[in-house]
């Protein structure tokens, strides 16, 4: 083979050369300081009259915190949510714990969960009371299909059978929240949340918060209903 044409290269194309000034300046950060003549050699000029390295440093760092602030703001509006949702249940644990009886359990939680977070709609079907109502059996088991992971499931999709077996308006979303005594225990029950909202109990929704409620509602319902 010709020995010159071995020593003849391809010409790098734009791309190429583009991408190796890159890498070069990100491993060289110092590159201007250690050679300021190059700076002579830059042309930032756009149509916000930036002309300077300097300028347009400013501006990049500029932009930067103004998005940093954006999301502290979101974090700490996130972390005043949680704070007001951790007290909100604080409150009906306290009430869960202070129930005497079924009848109490079965008038006063739902009443209070629709007023401590602003719900349309709340309801349950305990799992001993279905075994004696052969009409509400199958969308009962429908309902527990559904919930077979033991974790709340949102939707506002749900069949009509199961929204008529907890709700008596026509709601538009629903969170349903298995009842459990313990973590990954038997389901007691279900506990049913509607809202005239369509975007309010979405499949997307995390749902950690729910399931607390349904240990937490399930513990009590195991201590006050009969046995057996």
């Amino acid at each position: 083979m010709d020995q010159n044409k071995m020593l003849i290269q391809e010409p790098q194309s734009p791309n190429v050369e583009l991408e190796n000034l890159i890498t070069l300046l990100e491993k060289n950060p110092n590159i201007f300081q250690q050679h300021p003549e190059l700076l002579t050699l830059l042309n930032l000029s756009d149509t916000r009259n930036t002309s300077s390295l300097l300028e347009r440093q400013v501006n990049k760092l500029k932009e930067q915190l103004t998005e940093f602030r954006s999301k502290q703001h979101d974090l700490f509006t996130l972390a005043r949510e949680n704070e007001q949702i951790s007290d909100s249940f604080s409150s009906i644990v306290h009430q869960l714990i202070a129930f005497d009886n079924l009848s109490e359990f079965a008038s006063e939680l739902p009443k209070s969960l629709r007023h401590t977070f602003k719900i349309n709609e709340v309801a349950f079907k305990t799992t001993l009371a279905d075994a004696r109502r052969p009409n509400e059996s199958q969308s009962f088991a429908d309902c527990l299909r559904r919930l077979n992971e033991k974790h709340a499931v949102c939707d506002n999709r749900w069949p009509s059978n199961i929204t008529r077996l907890f709700f008596t308006n026509s709601i538009k979303s629903a969170a349903l929240i298995p009842m459990l005594a313990r973590p990954n225990g038997d389901i007691l029950g279900v506990l049913a949340l509607g809202s005239n909202e369509p975007e309010r109990y979405t499949n997307e929704l995390g749902t950690a918060h729910l399931d607390n409620l349904g240990i937490m509602a399930g513990a009590c319902l195991a201590r006050l209903q009969p046995k057996g």
